[in-house]
């Protein structure tokens, strides 16, 4: 079981937790390929304008945040939609950065749906 799944499993988290406008959602089944998932992950986390659109500029700007306040959360439903690479590659990338941010007491994660 995840921690996040442990979380939920909780009866001290039952309720509506209204997430709208905190947590931005991506719908997978319009990231057609890298450049569209790239860019709609750096547009959804306000990244600076110098990030650079490929897997090493994501990282980049995930380990560094200094722009942005508060979590670095992201969700994308649909995410079956995304090609096995790409997700892998995200979801590998995001969980370096969110368990350095964890050790900093920083919230980052990324939400598959």
């Amino acid at each position: 079981m995840s921690e996040l799944e442990a979380l939920l499993a909780r009866a001290e988290a039952n309720g509506v937790h209204d997430l709208r406008g905190r947590v931005p959602v991506l719908d997978g089944r319009v990231l057609r390929d890298k450049v569209a998932l790239l860019a709609a992950v750096g547009a959804a986390l306000d990244f600076p304008p110098y990030y650079g659109h490929n897997w090493d500029a994501l990282e980049e700007c995930l380990n560094d945040l200094s722009w942005r306040a508060g979590p670095a959360l992201l969700a994308i439903v649909h995410a079956d939609a995304l090609a096995a690479e790409e997700l892998a590659t995200l979801t590998d990338i995001f969980a370096l950065a969110a368990e350095s941010w964890r050790q900093q007491g920083r919230a980052c994660g990324l939400i598959l749906l």
